[in-house]
């Protein structure tokens, strides 16, 4: 009897314990296929001649890959394709540089300034000081559409059109306020004995920051700085409206030019979307140690 009950003992809990299991195994496949389905699709057409993406059924591996259009965009030029010339190419390697700039200063740019208003906040104490953050984040909700006539009507006047340090000081102006609020968080939770034993020794509030807090800060300065800069690189309304040479716009903004008016190599767009893809992905991938003990520690307090 006891041998039949223990024979029976699996069977009668293994169905329980799989089948939680097996749904949550479905789900998570379910949404894996749901995010990453866009990216293959993405680097399938960025490999694939335009007969294979119009060829039904669609083939989905295809073999060779085509790496000509990358090659294209990077160092060719427009040769026999009728939707785009040489100058367009051109402006797209123009679109990279002028990204990069446009992101390094504008991380650069939030870092100096949030770190040093996210300390004052953190550790200062002055009048309506814990009422003055919340009306930093409640400037995030305005968007950012409501703001572009009077933005463009103000800057149009000053002559200061179609410049990367205009794009610049918008995006800074956009994105500090969440930089202040993260490096505010995670200045929180460091112990006040350090910035204590340093104003003892004769230290001011300036050297406590640069010298004590920013080197012990690096996971929330990396995170700050990842926040920032894929923001900035990934902007499009901006560069959008206050851009407008070929010489000026960013990598974003660029991807539209190889729309034809009659024809678009979608294999062209797919190539340059991963192109314009890299950099932001390549920092998650190598900052992700830092990225996830910034975001964490600094949500603890705030």
């Amino acid at each position: 009897m006891s041998v039949q009950t223990q024979t029976q003992h699996p069977r009668r809990f293994l169905p329980k314990r799989i089948g939680p299991n097996l749904l949550l195994l479905i789900a998570i496949l379910f949404m894996l296929v749901f995010i990453l389905a866009p990216i293959a699709w993405l680097l399938i057409s960025s490999v694939s001649t335009s007969k294979d993406l119009l060829q039904m059924p669609p083939n989905w591996l295809p073999w060779p890959p085509d790496f000509s259009r990358y090659r294209q965009l990077l160092f060719g030029s427009a040769g026999q394709n009728t939707t785009l010339t040489d100058f367009t190419l051109q402006a797209f390697r123009y679109s990279l540089r002028n990204s990069l700039i446009i992101a390094a200063s504008v991380t650069l740019t939030a870092l100096v300034f949030g770190s040093m208003a996210g300390y004052a906040f953190a550790r200062i104490k002055f009048p309506f000081g814990n009422k003055l953050i919340y009306v930093l984040l409640i400037s995030q909700m305005i968007p950012v559409a409501v703001l572009l006539i009077p933005l463009y009507i103000t800057i149009g006047n000053l002559g200061q059109l179609d410049k990367l340090s205009t794009v610049i000081v918008l995006l800074v102006s956009i994105h500090l306020p969440f930089v202040i609020w993260m490096l505010r968080g995670y200045f929180q939770t460091l112990p006040a004995e350090m910035e204590e034993a340093a104003l003892v020794d004769g230290a001011t509030n300036f050297q406590v920051l640069t010298k004590v807090i920013l080197p012990v800060s690096l996971p929330g300065l990396f995170s700050a700085a990842a926040y920032t800069f894929m923001q900035s690189w990934n902007a499009f309304m901006i560069p959008l409206i206050f851009t407008s040479s070929d010489t000026t716009r960013s990598v974003t903004v660029a991807i539209a030019m190889f729309v034809g008016r009659h024809y678009t190599d979608y294999s062209l767009m797919s190539a340059a979307g991963v192109l314009a893809s890299l950099p932001p992905v390549l920092l998650a991938i190598f900052f992700q140690r830092y990225l996830l003990a910034g975001l964490t520690a600094g949500a603890v307090k705030g």
